[in-house]
């Protein structure tokens, strides 16, 4: 479930286009902001929201890129929500273009994706088990 506080007037709450089928809500821009060529922003959303599971349990969540936004190249750059965070969410946008890019009061401008609180205590240790990929890093796994 998600709980939504609008915190201003010009909020909206996220939705859904296709229930059922979408990975994320979408979320909308409280205000217009324009961002400068090859500039950041921080986009406020007006909102504040708590995630929980079908059965109760807390989640966070995640912010990415609406494709409509990647294509005008503006990209998500920061993005996750934990779940005890009760205060404004606001997505950090990075225009990759050659001109300004206006994001207008109510556009659609990221994906909130609900995720589960998957976090435990870290425990230090001498050794960790063996796999396969051992140590492999970037590129090992071929071309």
């Amino acid at each position: 479930m998600l709980k939504v506080k609008l915190l201003s007037p010009t909020a909206k709450a996220p939705t859904v286009a296709h229930p059922g089928e979408d990975l994320g809500y979408d979320i909308f821009s409280s205000e217009t902001v324009t961002i400068a060529q090859h500039g950041h922003a921080v986009i406020p959303t007006g909102i504040a929201v708590e995630c929980s599971s079908p059965a109760g349990e807390k989640m966070g969540a995640l912010l990415r890129d609406k494709s409509s936004m990647a294509a005008r190249r503006l990209v998500v750059t920061g993005g996750v929500i934990d779940a005890g965070y009760r205060g404004e969410v606001r997505v950090l946008i990075e225009n990759l273009g050659d001109a300004p890019a206006e994001i207008r009061t109510g556009d659609k401008i990221a994906n909130l994706i609900p995720y589960p609180v998957l976090t435990t205590e870290v425990q230090v240790v001498d050794d960790l088990t063996d796999s396969s990929r051992k140590a492999g890093g970037f590129g090992s796994s071929g071309r």
